[in-house]
């Protein structure tokens, strides 16, 4: 059985303008992707192979970041250099790995968009291929993990976790997450399950804190402002 994959597409150079949610397709398929094209800039320009935790806040500055990620994306690529997007709900971590996946998939590049929720449940109906489905899920050039920290917490998914996150390490390619985890509770796990999983991601993936209002609760109240607006709209022509 293949992965199961969340993948979206992006129209091209949008990066300023709202976007919308990235959409969702239950269904990947296998195609011989072309490689990203070259960074043309000047490589003294380029972040180094560990970046510094960087703080964002605001969609704008979320999408510069998501750029210049794109626009790297060949020395990200041969560097392996990952991102680990952390910080509280609807911040738009989801949204800034989206929107890279989209950008990149533009370019031809294969992006695998998942969670391990779905991963889980690939792997128990899928017994006998468990290491072929992991060896795909890592042939991605680059593959992100939604949620991380949120899949059940049994030695059975712990093993699982850990089996995809080493194998996606042994595979030299980059890793992007989204938690909500903090960056504290990743540095120091309550267990030795947890720290051989959290060890690996941390030395793949550059953390990027995400702060700032909850995006999903402004939305919500914005659409309750617009409800309130149409139906006393409705009432007065009654």
């Amino acid at each position: 059985m293949p992965p199961t994959s969340n993948t979206a597409f992006l129209p091209r150079k949008n990066w300023t303008k709202p976007l919308p949610p990235p959409a969702i397709s239950r269904r990947m398929e296998s195609r011989n992707c072309q490689p990203a094209k070259p960074y043309k800039g000047r490589l003294s320009s380029l972040p180094p192979r560990r970046m510094p935790d960087i703080t964002t806040t605001g969609k704008s500055l979320q999408m510069k970041h998501a750029s210049s990620y794109v626009e790297c994306w060949a020395q990200m690529k041969a560097e392996n250099i990952g991102l680990l997007l952390w910080g509280k709900v609807g911040t738009g971590k989801s949204y800034f790995a989206g929107c890279i996946a989209n950008a990149l998939m533009e370019q031809e590049v294969a992006v695998c968009m998942t969670n391990f929720a779905l991963i889980l449940n690939d792997l128990a109906a899928s017994f006998k291929d468990r290491n072929e489905y992991i060896s795909r899920l890592c042939s991605f050039p680059l593959l992100i993990l939604d949620d991380f920290g949120m899949e059940r917490g049994t030695e059975y998914g712990l093993e699982q976790v850990y089996n995809v996150i080493d194998s996606r390490y042994r595979s030299n390619k980059p890793l992007i997450v989204t938690t909500n985890l903090t960056l504290e509770e990743l540095q120091h796990p309550e267990d030795t399950a947890h720290a051989r999983i959290y060890d690996r991601l941390l030395e793949m993936c550059s953390p990027v804190r995400f702060t700032g209002e909850n995006f999903r609760k402004a939305t919500a109240q914005e659409k309750v402002k617009r409800l309130k607006t149409l139906l006393n709209g409705k009432e007065s022509h009654l």
